[in-house]
C-alpha cells in the first residue's frame, strides 16, 4: 500500500514531525518505534548476559594460561597451546590500503558503542539474492552502497550496521514502493526500502570475534568495507545522485534527523 507520507519500516522509525505539508501517521509511527524498542533491548539483554558470559570464560582461559606457563618453566610438555585462542582472532591479512572515502561520520549508542562510517562507492547489482518475493520487472536491478565501518574506541564493540541506503522514491518500482519509507530529515524525494547489510572484507585491524548467539564484534581499531544493498527492484539506470547513505535509526540517532554519510569527492 502507497504510505500516506509517514514511515512504517520493517527497521523502525526515525521520529515524527510535519514536513512541507506531508503529516507523519502517528499511530503507525509509535507502534513501529515501541516494537523496535522492545526489539532492541532483548537483544541488548543478550548480549549482556553474553558479555558476562565470555568474562568467565577469559578467567578459566587465563587461568588454564597461568597453569601451562608454569608446565614450561618446570620443564612440562614442550608444544603448548596457549596462543591458539588469540592467533585465531586475528588470522586473515588486511584488504591493503583504504580506499578513497567522503568524510566520516561518527555516531554511538546509548550502550556506548561507536561506529565511524565513510562512503566508499556505489552501484549495481543484477544477480543479488533479495528478499523481493516476486520475480524482478524487466530493466529493474539491486542498488548497493559500500562504505568504511570503524570501530574507534579502544573496546570491543558489537558488529552492527548503521547505515541505510535511500534512493529516489519516483526510481523504485512500483509494486515495491509501499516498503521505502521517507525519513525526517532526508530529501522528501527520497525513501529507504529494506536493506541488506554484509562485511565484504577486513580493510585494517583484527578480524571479527565471535560472541554468543552468532553475535560478531569488531576490535578496538578495525576497519571493515560494508555493502549495504537494496533489498527491492529499481530502475537499472539509477546512478550515485539518485541515492545515498544515511543513518537514521533511533538506536544510534536519538531525536536528532537523519544524518547524511557523504562520498568522497
Amino acid at each position: 500500500m502507497e504510505p500516506v507520507g509517514g514511515p512504517s519500516s520493517t527497521t523502525g522509525p526515525m521520529g515524527v514531525r510535519e514536513t512541507s505539508g506531508v503529516q507523519v501517521r502517528l499511530g503507525s509511527l509509535e507502534r513501529e518505534r515501541e516494537r523496535e524498542r522492545e526489539r532492541e533491548l532483548r537483544r541488548r539483554a543478550r548480549q549482556r548476559a553474553g558479555r558476562r558470559s565470555g568474562l568467565v570464560a577469559a578467567g578459566v582461559l587465563v587461568l588454564a594460561g597461568l597453569v601451562t606457563i608454569g608446565l614450561v618453566l618446570t620443564g612440562g610438555p614442550e608444544d603448548g597451546d596457549s596462543g591458539t585462542a588469540a592467533g585465531g582472532r586475528g588470522q586473515g591479512g588486511a584488504g591493503g590500503p583504504l580506499p578513497p572515502a567522503g568524510a566520516p561520520v561518527e555516531v554511538g549508542t546509548a550502550d556506548g558503542y561507536k561506529y565511524r562510517l565513510a562512503t566508499v562507492t556505489s552501484g549495481v547489482s543484477e544477480g543479488s539474492v533479495t528478499t523481493f518475493h516476486s520475480t524482478p520487472p524487466s530493466g529493474t536491478s539491486f542498488p548497493y552502497i559500500e562504505y568504511l565501518l570503524t570501530n574507534p574506541t579502544d573496546e570491543e564493540v558489537l558488529l552492527d550496521f548503521p547505515g541505510d541506503v535511500f534512493v529516489k522514491r519516483e526510481l523504485v518500482a512500483p509494486e515495491a514502493r509501499g516498503r521505502c519509507m521517507p525519513q525526517a530529515g532526508v530529501p522528501e524525494d527520497m525513501c529507504t526500502p529494506p536493506t541488506k547489510s554484509e562485511v565484504v572484507r577486513r580493510m585494517a585491524g583484527g578480524a571479527l570475534v565471535d560472541g554468543d548467539g552468532g553475535d560478531k564484534y569488531m576490535p578496538p581499531g578495525s576497519t571493515y568495507l560494508v555493502r549495504a544493498t537494496v533489498d527491492v527492484p529499481v530502475e537499472s539506470g539509477v546512478s550515485r545522485s539518485d541515492m545515498g547513505l544515511y543513518v537514521w535509526k533511533q538506536l544510534y540517532m536519538a531525536d536528532q534527523l537523519a544524518k547524511p554519510v557523504p562520498y568522497p569527492d
